[in-house]
């Protein structure tokens, strides 16, 4: 069974903020961008989707600028943790993602 793409999931491709050729350096790129976006959840407590997309050379959407992840430990809703969703392509240099946003997190501000 395949699973199917969210709407956030994107390419990971030469029209990507740097991207290489060699499919192992994208990979560890990646795992990288996505080791720091955890600690700053951790530390900041939230980040947006449009905060990824903008490091990784993805165009911003609207939803990009609502949706992410807020970080509660004392909570059950969220995962606590961006997971870029890395899938492989065989030998290709494009890496595919698909992020696991908890959804919009606008309501967790204050105006």
């Amino acid at each position: 069974m395949t699973k199917v793409k969210s709407k956030y999931a994107r390419v990971f491709d030469s029209s990507c903020t740097n991207w290489e050729k060699d499919k192992n350096f994208n990979l560890l790129y990646l795992k990288a961008q996505e080791r720091h976006f955890n600690d700053i959840l951790r530390f900041r407590g939230y980040v947006f989707l449009k905060d990824i997309y903008e490091c990784l050379g993805f165009p911003i959407t609207k939803t990009s600028l609502l949706v992410g992840w807020f970080y509660d430990a004392s909570k059950s809703s969220g995962d606590n943790y961006i997971d870029f969703g890395i899938k492989e392509n065989g030998k290709e240099s494009n890496i595919e993602l698909d992020f696991n946003v908890d959804g919009n997190i606008t309501n967790h501000f204050e105006d």
